[in-house]
């Protein structure tokens, strides 16, 4: 993961504000335009779903041309971070606003109908819980990797590459299916932490 972890640290409030509320309020105002704008006849739980789809950004070609010119480092992070963080918030709004939308077509067993005290817990137990279980595991792959590099020759990386993979797609199901949270989130977050406390021991 490439990503200065200190630099991270340092914006993360920034980083955050982006991810979440920002990216709600990009989520709301594209469902505007579907709503008043586009002339399908849509839902507002619709417009949301669709607006969530639209609302989160891929800085891929951005962060090539910033490293072409020599960006500075805080820029760099400012958008590699935040898109690292959209891509959760914008699956945990669709998962809410998605829910609404399949419960408002009537159909039984699909979606489920909430408050908005009821939508902003669901949000904040999906992507706390996500934050939270990647983390946890960040730490229990900083430790088999710890005990991979000493007790294995350097030449020898194939269990760690293993090891890595596996936590990635463990994090992902436990905190997505087991636990009922954001695997995206768990996913970005294991792989943040393990760039801060193991990208040492990653031969």
């Amino acid at each position: 993961l490439e990503i200065n972890f200190h630099l991270l640290s340092i914006c993360i409030w920034q980083l955050l504000w982006w991810a979440f509320p920002l990216v709600l309020i990009s989520t709301i105002l594209t469902a505007l335009v579907g709503f008043y704008v586009f002339p399908y006849g849509w839902s507002w739980y619709q417009c949301l779903t669709f607006g969530c789809i639209l609302a989160a950004t891929d800085p891929v070609a951005v962060s090539a041309l910033l490293n072409e010119v020599g960006a500075p480092p805080r820029l760099k992070i400012h958008i590699s971070g935040e898109s690292l963080l959209n891509d959760g918030s914008a699956v945990v709004f669709f998962f809410v606003f998605g829910g609404l939308f399949l419960h408002e077509l009537g159909i039984e067993g699909l979606g489920r109908d909430s408050t908005v005290a009821e939508g902003f817990k669901l949000f904040f137990r999906m992507a706390g819980g996500g934050a939270g279980i990647g983390f946890a595991f960040a730490l229990a792959l900083r430790i088999i990797l710890y005990k991979l590099d000493r007790r294995m020759e350097k030449e020898e990386t194939v269990l760690q590459v293993a090891a890595t993979v596996t936590i990635a797609y463990l994090s992902f199901f436990v905190s997505e299916v087991v636990a009922g949270c954001s695997g995206v989130i768990a996913v970005v977050t294991t792989g943040i932490f393990t760039k801060a406390f193991a990208g040492g021991l990653i031969s």
